[in-house]
């Protein structure tokens, strides 16, 4: 892993999402482009200067951000990770995904919430949206991570062969992490499966993936969500690995496992996006 992408905007989850991206930088020899948005439907990029120099209160916004930006980095310990700053114009979701194509980056870190966070929310809108478009793994976090978090994944899965290139996109992370993989598959009322079955699957899935340590899990629960938060929970997870299905065509955001997953508990969600 060599380049990961973390959305600043000045909140307590922003700045959790960037204690954690440091804490897997150090361990895979990372570096880090922070990104700041000041968000405008403004087409920024494309507009003359003439016209930029009309919107004064955009650039103020502009200007403070990157010095606000720099101050973010100066007030946090980096321990010889290499830390850069981007400030962009424009739709935050848009420009977030943007720079991490721009930048080919193995990884996206950022907070379940944003400085807009009212105890009523699911989870925030920019990060439904960052997990849609995002080509990379996303890793979203409420509280900071520490070395110990990395250290277990349960990945819950049907596992079925269309979710495996979005596990193979997550390798790479496991390996820099060495982290010991625990497959998933709950099992429940309305699509019940027997424990053999389920493990005939998982066997299959874990073929050519030798080089990982995995571990074999079939757990029965009334729903999928709440019987991976209560897994997760009983055996002392660091973070939860997911593939989730493509929605980037849909025309209307509709709520998936990783959102619901990720609203329900403190555990740190890493998501894939399917093929």
């Amino acid at each position: 892993m060599k380049r990961i992408i973390v959305p600043i905007d000045f909140s307590s989850y922003s700045n959790n999402a960037f204690l954690s991206a440091l804490k897997i930088a150090q361990k895979s020899n990372s570096s880090i482009t922070l990104i700041n948005v000041v968000s405008t439907e403004l087409d920024w990029k494309n507009l003359s200067r003439e016209k930029k120099n009309q919107n004064q209160t955009i650039l103020d916004m502009e200007a403070e951000a990157k010095d606000k930006l720099r101050a973010f980095i100066m007030d946090h310990k980096l321990n010889t990770v290499p830390v850069e700053a981007v400030v962009e114009v424009g739709v935050p979701h848009q420009e977030i995904v943007n720079v991490a194509n721009e930048h080919a980056a193995n990884l996206i870190v950022i907070g379940a919430y944003g400085m807009g966070y009212t105890q009523e929310k699911f989870v925030g809108s920019n990060l439904q949206k960052v997990l849609r478009n995002a080509d990379c793994p996303v890793l979203a976090v409420k509280k900071a991570m520490n070395g110990n978090d990395l250290r277990k994944m349960v990945f819950a899965s049907k596992f079925n062969e269309d979710s495996r290139p979005a596990f193979m996109k997550m390798k790479p992370i496991l390996k820099d992490f060495q982290t010991s993989v625990h497959f998933l598959y709950v099992s429940t009322p309305s699509d019940f499966i027997n424990s053999g079955e389920a493990e005939m699957k998982m066997n299959v899935y874990a073929k050519g993936l030798e080089d990982l340590i995995i571990h074999k899990h079939v757990y029965s629960h009334n729903e999928p969500e709440n019987g991976i938060v209560e897994f997760a929970k009983k055996n002392k997870i660091g973070f939860i690995g997911i593939a989730s299905n493509n929605r980037k065509a849909k025309s209307t955001y509709q709520i998936g496992t990783t959102d619901t997953v990720l609203f329900k508990s403190d555990i740190p969600v890493l998501s894939v996006k399917m093929d």
